[in-house]
């Protein structure tokens, strides 16, 4: 347990306290800036600027598909590279160099997008109020009707967060079957497109179909149930690419 500690403390910090990492939090607030410029003039409120800079699809697909993947997605494709990884699973093994990189990768992406936006929020709320009226119409609007939001802004940024760390541990688990920093960046997209084509001809729950998972926001009825169906279909689907990014591992290191 100390190994493992130890370890994922060295890849949390190699992941968050990196210029990539820093780079990728103000390449979010920077998407969110541009693709709201236009609405500076006269924008309503904080949270109407959130949900169409979001909103677009290039937008969209930078902050949460892309930017969340380059602090530490492509930390495998990089150690392979550079014959780093036989070093690392000598001192600590397998199980426990998976784990961590999984873990720490997840935690990266989902920081990336959450510190992102949160610098955008708080410098956008210099010149603009950060509530007016609900114009949302998402399943998290109930908190705005009951006059609570911050605490909107919080499910908000955390579920789009979400999105971003399932992106990065799809980056690491590309990877581990073909280690290179640009495939790693680029598959995660292009799965999500074939993905979504599948789950619009399959007959699957909507909460499990790729638009809902990526972009949209489902309505389980409450907001915490729908933030926790979305934490929950986000780290099984984190846990199946983390036990695959593991067995290839394995297979490369026992080759």
């Amino acid at each position: 347990m100390k190994l493992l500690s130890s370890l994922l403390s060295v890849d949390l910090y190699r992941s968050i306290f990196s210029l990539r990492f820093f780079l990728s939090v103000f390449g979010v607030a920077l998407v969110m800036f541009l693709t709201t410029f236009k609405f500076l003039s006269n924008p309503s409120d904080l949270l109407n600027l959130l949900g169409v800079g979001i909103g677009g699809s290039g937008s969209l697909i930078l902050i949460v598909c892309i930017l969340p993947i380059f602090p530490y997605g492509t930390v495998y494709a990089t150690e392979w590279e550079e014959q780093a990884t036989s070093f690392w699973i000598v001192r600590t093994g397998i199980r426990n160099y998976s784990l961590c990189k999984t873990l720490s990768t997840a935690l990266a992406g989902f920081l990336t997008v959450a510190i992102g936006l949160l610098l955008f929020i708080l410098i956008m709320l210099i010149n603009v109020p950060l509530f007016t009226h609900s114009t949302t119409g998402n399943a998290y609007e109930a908190l705005l009707l009951e006059g609570a939001p911050v605490k909107y802004l919080f499910y908000f940024i955390a579920h789009y967060s979400f999105t971003g760390a399932l992106f990065a541990v799809t980056a690491l688990w590309v990877s581990t079957f073909i280690p290179n920093k640009f495939v790693a960046v680029a598959a995660p997209l292009v799965l999500s497109f074939v993905a979504q084509l599948i789950t619009t001809i399959v007959d699957i729950p909507q909460y499990l179909t790729i638009t809902t998972i990526v972009q949209g926001v489902y309505n389980a009825g409450t907001p915490a149930t729908s933030l926790i169906v979305k934490m929950v279909t986000v780290a099984v689907l984190c846990l199946i690419m983390g036990f695959g990014a593991f067995r290839q591992i394995r297979r490369r290191a026992w080759a």
